[in-house]
């Protein structure tokens, strides 16, 4: 079962979202309202520069409603984008959109695509992004020896280069990353792609010694928690 608090609605609408990219720069763009509720929206052929954490207007039968991007995802002709809503639903809307029911949504299963175990951890991380100069205090609550999962307070683009320091019995271990997925409330993705000897080897000790073991969500039968009792290498 899914978790969507209201049931999406399949639909085939054609309807217009617009807002202020990244660069301030407004855009209007047409698109393809694949399913609705009264919380999100299904968006497909999405051919203009918006990305996660954006906040886009949607005018959809004459209705128009505040949206924010929560995810994206490349097609052949265009993109899907995930939206969720801002603030409560007009009126107008609600009227026809139910208010609960159950969420049926199940996520295909493909091929388990990770190459290394991730363990549960609660590390300490320094971030630092290109051209900003003041750091970013986040934690990392899995690790691999390829990645690993930092709870972000805001979402970040995918690919963004990125600079971060595991903080293993006091001492810096830097490693370069890629901002893989980021999503609010569940954190973001980071693949390291450049790492020293000493890093990899501090990684692969401490991946070696942790119990907890992280499932992969696309191993059949498999329920992932949200939360997990984590262990600590900073106390």
């Amino acid at each position: 079962m899914g978790c969507r608090r209201q049931p999406r609605v399949p639909m085939t609408l054609t309807a217009t979202v617009c807002g202020m990219d990244a660069k301030g720069h407004s855009f209007l763009d047409r698109v393809q309202v694949l399913n609705l509720s009264r919380d999100g929206a299904l968006l497909e052929d999405v051919s203009c520069a918006v990305g996660i954490g954006d906040q886009v207007a949607l005018r959809c039968e004459g209705i128009t409603r505040r949206y924010r991007v929560m995810w994206e995802q490349s097609t052949g002709e265009g993109r899907r984008v995930g939206l969720a809503g801002a603030g409560s639903a007009p009126a107008t809307m609600a009227q026809w959109l139910p208010a609960s029911g159950t969420d049926d949504f199940i996520r295909p299963r493909l091929t388990v695509r990770r190459q290394h175990d991730r363990h549960i951890c609660e590390i300490a991380v320094e971030m630092r992004l290109r051209d900003i100069s003041t750091p970013m205090w986040v934690t990392a609550c899995d690790l691999s020896e390829a990645g690993c999962r930092v709870l972000v307070p805001h979402a970040m683009t995918r690919d963004t280069e990125v600079r971060v320091a595991l903080w293993l019995d006091g001492e810096r271990v830097w490693i370069q990353g890629q901002v893989t997925h980021s999503l609010y409330g569940c954190g973001t993705g980071i693949r390291f792609i450049k790492m020293d000897r000493n890093a990899q080897q501090r990684i692969a000790d401490l991946v070696a010694d942790g119990d907890d073991k992280v499932s992969d969500r696309r191993e059949a039968g498999i329920q992932q928690e949200t939360l997990c009792q984590a262990f600590s290498v900073t106390s």
